[in-house]
């Protein structure tokens, strides 16, 4: 066989040679992308997942009330009433929102009433309990004063599993009661003893809302158009 014969056969190692070096390089180019990508992913996920416990944390805390104990308490939102919106119609207006919440979780939920003069204004939260909800004139929209009455929407109505935050704040009722499902709610329309006995205020409803300044005052409150 002559020296030009074996031509062909080199140049075919020698293509072969450089795919092979072409495939190396592209499969170590992948591998770093790889590995820089995972790792982005990896510091992307980890900061959502912290991201997440900040949120969860802020979501529920535990508040100290004088005479009663420590209970949760979960900030649901924040809102102003519109301009020259009245108490009654800004009540109207947010109090099906408190009743969704407590459709859906079996828990009341309330705020303080305040204004700045001009407008109204309250931050609803709940202590996650059944049949009670603690208010606090410090947790109101900023600049703003407390009315003196409040807004509420009753939890339950069936019978329900007294918590923890149940027995904190009406231990006197639920005392060794705590999991037993004997323990009776409260009308869902209507004001309780309690209710009267903590001041004037709103009671969101499933047909509406309800206001009272004690015993025997109890309304009906209607949008500007009388309905």
């Amino acid at each position: 066989m002559s020296p030009n014969s074996r031509l062909p056969n080199k140049a075919r190692a020698s293509d072969l040679a450089r795919m092979g070096i072409c495939l190396a390089l592209i499969f170590i180019t992948a591998t770093i992308t790889f590995i820089v990508f995972r790792g982005f992913l990896k510091d992307a996920s980890d900061s959502g997942l912290e991201r997440r416990k900040e949120v969860a944390a802020d979501d529920v805390q535990r508040v100290r009330i004088p005479g009663i104990g420590v209970v949760d308490y979960q900030r649901l939102f924040e809102v102003v009433s519109e301009p020259g919106e009245s108490l009654d119609a800004f009540a109207l207006r947010i109090g099906p929102r408190l009743r969704a919440y407590s459709d859906d979780t079996g828990y009341e939920a309330c705020g303080v009433l305040a204004t700045d003069g001009e407008r109204f204004g309250v931050v609803i939260g709940s202590n996650r309990a059944h049949v009670a909800c603690a208010n606090f004139d410090a947790f109101r929209p900023a600049s703003m004063k407390p009315t003196g009455q409040t807004i509420h929407s009753h939890g339950v109505e069936g019978r329900f599993h007294a918590n923890r935050n149940d027995v904190a704040l009406q231990g006197q009722l639920f005392a060794g009661q705590m999991g037993i499902k004997s323990v009776a709610g409260q009308k869902l329309d209507d004001f309780s003893r309690m209710d009267y006995d903590s001041g004037p205020g709103y009671l969101a409803t499933p047909s509406g809302v309800i206001h009272q300044r004690g015993d025997g005052t109890k309304r009906q409150v209607l949008s500007e158009n009388g309905t």
